[in-house]
């Protein structure tokens, strides 16, 4: 009997066992630290067994800090006598805005359709220090406390140079300028700021792309890195001699990995490091055009171009005007040098030409058309002959200066259907035009006469019809009013109703894009954005996280809706650039549908 009881009593120990036990923790790497101090905190799922199915996590809203990275993911399982038991965190790193004592509240997550709820803990800040180089603290202190490793030579694994096209260009020869930045395959880019702007002192410069694109593959001494592509310009040196572009300057949070130890076992992480780089400056020696043999109609022009006239009628009537057009096609310096004059003669009258530009901006150049538009109006009758113009550009391929003229245009100007002056192809002057206006006049034919007798305005019948038309064109103005009133807001109700099916339609395709980083980050953005314009009634160019927020406010929307709004938005627009796992794909998915739903 009694073996029987004690085998009973082993029974429902070992059954008591087998049931998860789980728990859920936060812990911070420091609950005092000062505004400039940086520290992590981590929410941990512990269970008694091997594998944790979690649903749901809801971190706190992390108001008066701001989120530096996270949240980052890591999972370790360990066997002690047998037994298996497992955990799961989510990390963060933050550091706080402001001074004082502040809460950060309870996180939540779903496990086996049981939620739980972490305890709030307190953090005290206080005023930090001016830091001068700018790099920010590590979480737990120095860079080898908490069984953290990191490279000490960081500042030699990322890189900012600038590249140049040409390092001994003419004046006004296009120059493309680069700035990569260089990091390490298994590193990602937080956060970047300019601390130092570049400076082009003797360069006409424009941008070419001023966005970020990336990553791609590269080298630098032998050794791969990935790179982005910071900014791209055009230079042009507007003097000869020794020009220096002083260089760019970034501070950058950059997403380093490194290894934490539990139970003996090492578990990849990722930590913060915050470097300060520059491009250093690039020295370009400037040579003039060759000034021997120079043309004197030479105007600046440098690159390869063609050149030509156009008209559009070389047959027309007297007054009537005809259109032509002075054209330099090509790759250059299209926007700093003046197209030569059309000169007409006597009997034309030239108007002030129309500038027009059609260029594309080039790492050869500026790439594209301009052009002179000219009106044209005969005032005499005849055959006119507008002489060919010159252009002179220096190509510095060829290092040679190029001349082209185009040919003479042909007008033939006939009398307004006068048989007389038709065939009249003599070539008139103005001295000739102007005597001919002045000294004969047309006899008058016929005699109009009006009556003495005549009645006031205000007694005739055009009066009271015109003041009829008055009335019935105010009624169909207002008419036309209202009408467009209504059209336009039926108009706002459908761009409405379609921002709504681009915002679903952009969500479900993230939900089949997750695993693919690029992917899913850009339709989730996608949706939340059109998702904004639905909901706020706002174009992208005024999609601003300010005004986001007062928009928002002013709908009464929940504070914490709102910072998990914007964080979201700030995760899509960050994790294109940092390691990204599926959990997170799908953390992310969950946010926005419940903000879809909630808003």
């Amino acid at each position: 009997m009694m073996k029987r009881l004690m085998f009973f009593i082993s029974f429902l120990l070992a059954f008591s066992q087998l049931q998860a036990q789980v728990s859920f923790k936060a812990r911070v790497s420091k609950d005092k630290l000062s505004t400039n101090e940086r520290m992590r905190v981590s929410f941990t799922i512990y269970s008694n067994t091997p594998n944790i199915k979690q649903r749901s996590f809801r971190p706190p809203s992390f108001k008066d800090f701001r989120k530096i990275m996270g949240p980052s993911t890591s999972q370790e399982v360990s066997i002690v006598n047998g037994r298996a038991s497992s955990s799961f965190a989510f990390s963060y790193i933050l550091q706080p805005t402001k001074t004082g004592t502040f809460t950060i509240g309870a996180a939540s997550v779903n496990v086996d359709g049981k939620t739980y709820r972490t305890k709030p803990i307190k953090i005290t800040v206080v005023k930090g220090e001016d830091n001068p180089n700018g790099t920010g603290t590590y979480p737990g202190g120095s860079p080898k406390s908490n069984n953290i490793t990191v490279d000490e030579k960081l500042d030699n694994n990322a890189i900012l140079v600038a590249e140049l096209t040409k390092t001994n260009p003419y004046v006004n020869e296009a120059v493309g300028l680069v700035y990569k930045l260089y990091i390490p395959g298994n590193y990602g880019v937080v956060n970047y700021n300019e601390t130092g702007q570049p400076q082009y002192n003797g360069f006409w410069a424009q941008d070419i792309n001023k966005k970020i694109s990336g990553p791609f593959e590269g080298e630098v001494n032998g050794k791969p890195y990935i790179y982005y592509v910071l900014r791209k310009k055009l230079l042009f040196a507007q003097h000869a001699g020794k020009l220096t572009v002083k260089p760019l300057t970034l501070e950058i949070d950059l997403q380093v990995p490194v290894y934490r130890n539990f139970f003996g076992m090492r578990v990849p992480d990722y930590q913060i490091k915050r470097v300060k780089l520059t491009s250093g400056k690039k020295i370009l020696q400037v040579k003039d055009v060759p000034k021997n043999n120079q043309p004197i109609d030479f105007s600046g022009a440098v690159g390869q171009f063609s050149f030509k006239t156009v008209i559009d009628n070389n047959q027309v009537k007297l007054n009537e005007p005809v259109n032509i057009s002075v054209q330099v096609q090509g790759t250059g310096n299209l926007k700093l040098f003046d197209l030569p004059k059309l000169k007409a003669p006597d009997g034309l009258e030239i108007y002030d030409p129309k500038h027009t530009e059609q260029v594309q901006m080039t790492f050869e150049g500026n790439r594209g058309v301009v052009k002179d538009d000219y009106i044209v109006v005969p005032n005499q009758a005849g055959k006119y002959i507008i002489p060919g113009i010159r252009f002179v550009y220096f190509d510095p391929k060829t290092k040679q200066y190029i001349s082209k003229t185009t040919d003479d245009i042909v007008l033939f100007v006939t009398g307004g259907g006068d048989s007389s002056t038709a065939n009249n192809t003599t070539n008139h002057t103005v001295d000739d035009q102007t005597a001919n206006a002045v000294d004969f006049r047309f006899i008058k034919e016929k005699a109009h006469f009006t009556s003495k007798n005549k009645r006031d305005f205000y007694q005739t019948k055009l009066f009271y019809w015109l003041i009829a038309t008055a009335f019935i064109l105010a009624l169909l103005t207002f008419g036309y009013y209202k009408y467009q009133s209504n059209k336009t807001y039926d108009a706002t109700l459908e761009k409405i109703k379609r921002n709504k099916n681009l915002a679903h339609k952009f969500l479900k395709e993230a939900k089949k894009s997750i695993g693919k980083k690029e992917e899913f980050y850009a339709k989730l953005e996608k949706a939340l954005h059109n998702f904004l314009k639905a909901r706020l009634n706002i174009d992208t160019a005024e999609m601003s996280k300010n005004v986001i927020r007062q928009k928002l406010e002013d709908k009464n929307v929940t504070k914490e809706n709102i910072d998990l709004l914007l964080d979201l938005l700030n995760r899509c627009d960050m994790a294109r650039y940092a390691p990204a796992t599926t959990g997170k794909m799908e953390e992310d998915i969950a946010d926005a549908e419940k903000l879809m739903n909630a808003l």
